[in-house]
Parts: structure tokens; C-alpha cells; sequence
């Protein structure tokens, strides 16, 4: 039975590949070019590619995944709220990782965007974003205390540069950031909020976060961050603090309030995720170790630290762990 729902789902999936995500990230252009016009400036192509590739992504995979447990896709109305958040969080992470504003003009754009004078296109543009997502939320009481979550984690990742914060922490962190960050989506959408279903938002949040880390481990070497991905001696720490991630959304998945079958269809389609995680992980394990350890990332030439998903045996890889992960119940 499992192997049916799974050739089935994982199908749609390809085929949502092939024929939805070049179109929404063309879309997702336009939009952007739009807002150029509108707001008077021009963003870098670099920017534009990033912000319109990622919220095809995260609209067919992940937004649409959950309004599916309500027999739906996503409205118009919500997909420009995906891009407008993917570009707002863009923007943010721009100004603040260039420290191009202060501690006190982010808590104003971030706390009070109304009140705030923008002084170039990029903050214009962001605080428009910002201010026509609060409008439209159902929850605004909510939706701040997201923010708020998310502003908290984002600030706590200054740590992630201390070489004495520990791992317990960086975790931690990690967790938190993903986690707050795409529940802050699930306020975009129309379905009725559960209790269930946030928290299933946050540890798959949690979990896109970690795989990231993974794949960022040679950038984020080179730039001095601390991650579970990069700090460790041994590839089996690393297997297993991301399989714990994983432990956490399949238990969270058991919690929605659907049928079983829902359960398992939804656990299907969020499998891809941790799959890509796992080709990372194994590709680390063909590093070459120390004695026993693996050597220093710095050590680590940027080839062996790079995925690349063209393969042929790692498209075999991604759908290989994809159908162990998904599988809900042994």
C-alpha cells in the first residue's frame, strides 16, 4: 500500500517540477520587476533570481502540502502574499547582514514600519512588503508574536559566530529560526489555524533550516559561522542530530488532525526535505578522515563540500531516502 501511495505522490511531484516551477518563478520575476516600477529602483539580478526561484519552491512544496490537508491549493491572494514574504525576509537578511542599519532602525522597521521614513529602495520596498502582510493577516495579535519569535531567533544567531557558544545552543537557535520563520508563512494562508498544524510548520521549519546548514557548510566556514553541520568531529554527531530533527516532524505529522491516509500522503510529499539532507550527509561521509574524525572544514577542499543535484546517482539518492523518510509508520 505504501509503496502505491508513494510512486503516486512522489509522481505529481515530478511532474509539478517539470511544469509548475519554471512557470511561477517567471511569474515571480514579473512581480519583482513590477515592484521596480512602483517603487522606483531596481533590484540586482541576483536578487530577483533567488527570491522568485525559492517562492515556486516553497508554494508547491510546502504551502500548497498543507493547504492540501484542507482539499486545496493556494488562492492568487496567497501566492503574492509567498513572494512578498520571500522578499521581505531577503531584504532584511540584506540590510541587517550588511549592517547596513543599526540595532535600533531594525526594531523600528521590524516593530513599527508605519512610522518609519525609508531612505533608499530597498527599505522602501521592504517596508511596503512588511506593511501589506500585516494588513492581511487573520490574526494580527498573533502574527506579532511571530515576528517577534523570529526577530529573537535572527538576534541570537550573532552567536553562531562565537566559537564558545555551544552546540546545545546553536541547535537551539537553529530550531527556533527555521521554525518561527516558516510558521510566519502559515499566517499567509487562509486555512483555520490548529495548534497541531503550527507545530508541524515549525520542526519542518526546523528541519529546512538544518538541511540548509548542511549544504552551507563551506560558506559558512569561510565566513566564520558555527553550525551543527560544521562543528563536528565525527559524521555519525551530524547523522544523528539531523535524524532527531527528523524524529520531530514524523511526530508532529502524527499529531494533525487529519485521517491516517492524510497523514501518510502528507509525510510523503514533505519527504523530499530530509532527503536532500541525507544526500549531503553521505556525500560527507566520503570525506577522507583524520585517524578517526573528520578533518577540519577549513581542510576540506570546496568540491567536496558541494552537492551537486544534477547527478544521476544523486536524483536516485533524493528519491531513495525520500521513500524511507516518508514512510509514517514501520
Amino acid at each position: 500500500m505504501y509503496f502505491l501511495q508513494f510512486i503516486s505522490s512522489i509522481s505529481k511531484l515530478i511532474y509539478i517540477a517539470l511544469t509548475q516551477l519554471k512557470k511561477t518563478e517567471s511569474w515571480g520575476k514579473q512581480y519583482l520587476q513590477q515592484l521596480e516600477k512602483t517603487y522606483e529602483g531596481e533590484f540586482e539580478p541576483a536578487l530577483i533570481a533567488k527570491v522568485a526561484k525559492y517562492q515556486s519552491i516553497q508554494l508547491h512544496f510546502v504551502a500548497n502540502t498543507f493547504s492540501s490537508l484542507f482539499n486545496r491549493k493556494n488562492n492568487k491572494a496567497e501566492i503574492q502574499r509567498n513572494i512578498q514574504y520571500f522578499l521581505m525576509t531577503v531584504l532584511y537578511d540584506e540590510l541587517t547582514d550588511d549592517q547596513q542599519m543599526d540595532e535600533k532602525r531594525v526594531f523600528e522597521i521590524s516593530y513599527h514600519p508605519a512610522q518609519v521614513n525609508p531612505e533608499n529602495f530597498k527599505e522602501r520596498v521592504l517596508i511596503a512588503m512588511h506593511l501589506a502582510l500585516i494588513s492581511q493577516v487573520p490574526d494580527e495579535n498573533a502574527y506579532w508574536e511571530i515576528v517577534k519569535q523570529v526577530h529573537l531567533a535572527q538576534k541570537d544567531s550573532a552567536k553562531q559566530f562565537n566559537a564558545h557558544t555551544t552546540l546545545a545552543e546553536i541547535i537551539d537557535i537553529t530550531q527556533r529560526k527555521g521554525g518561527h520563520s516558516l510558521v510566519m508563512c502559515r499566517h499567509y494562508l487562509i486555512d483555520p489555524p490548529h495548534k497541531y498544524i503550527d507545530e508541524c510548520w515549525y520542526q519542518l521549519g526546523g528541519l529546512i533550516q538544518m538541511t540548509n546548514d548542511l549544504y552551507d557548510t563551506f560558506k559558512d566556514t569561510q565566513e566564520g559561522i558555527h553550525t551543527f553541520a560544521n562543528l563536528q568531529q565525527h559524521i555519525e554527531n551530524i547523522e544523528m542530530i539531523y535524524a532527531s530533527q527528523k524524529i520531530l516532524l514524523k511526530k508532529s505529522i502524527e499529531k494533525l488532525p487529519v485521517s491516517n491516509y492524510a497523514k501518510q500522503l502528507f509525510s510523503i510529499k514533505t519527504a523530499i526535505i530530509p532527503a536532500f539532507g541525507d544526500i549531503a550527509i553521505n556525500q560527507l561521509k566520503g570525506i577522507p578522515l583524520n585517524s578517526s574524525s573528520l578533518p577540519n572544514f577549513n581542510e576540506i577542499p570546496r568540491k567536496s563540500l558541494i552537492i551537486d543535484m544534477e547527478l544521476a546517482f544523486n536524483k536516485y539518492r533524493l528519491i531513495k531516502y525520500a521513500y524511507k523518510n516518508g514512510k509514517l509508520w514501520m
